[in-house]
């Protein structure tokens, strides 16, 4: 249920704020379904960068899309999350400033593991449904056939 504030009886708008925390708790598999420019791919984007501050390994981290440009724009909006973090800057807005700290945190992660992950963004893990099922299958060919 929405919650009713001033702002969304104005605006008709409905508030989905408790959902989007929510689905950013890594221990919690969530999938996340809205309309196009409601910002699926910017909670995509915290939730990854959040994780990686949780994890020993960045290949730990995995995000599945669709498409090669879904997945090269979700990957160059993470990296470049990384390096604005990096470069210290500040968010215009909640989301932003959000996205950033979770930048944060996985930088400092990077830095106590050696991940150097501005400088190897191979290693953070978006792909197609596609080529991740050709990567589970080149990974056991006998049980592929």
């Amino acid at each position: 249920m929405a919650e009713d504030t001033e702002d969304n009886r104005d605006t008709g708008a409905v508030s989905d704020k408790r959902e989007r925390e929510q689905a950013l708790d890594p221990s919690r598999s969530f999938i996340v379904q809205a309309p196009a420019g409601s910002g699926k791919t910017a909670l995509l984007i915290q939730r990854f960068l959040l994780t990686l501050s949780y994890v020993s390994r960045p290949e730990e981290v995995l995000a599945i899309t669709f498409t090669k440009k879904a997945a090269s724009e979700m990957h160059e909006r993470i990296y470049g999350a990384l390096v604005r973090a990096e470069a210290g800057t500040v968010g215009n807005d909640e989301n932003s400033r959000a996205e950033l700290d979770y930048a944060r945190a996985a930088l400092e992660r990077s830095s106590e593991l050696g991940w150097d992950l501005v400088e190897n963004p191979a290693r953070l893990q978006v792909q197609t449904i596609d080529s991740f099922s050709a990567a589970l299958a080149r990974r056991m060919p006998l049980m592929s056939k």
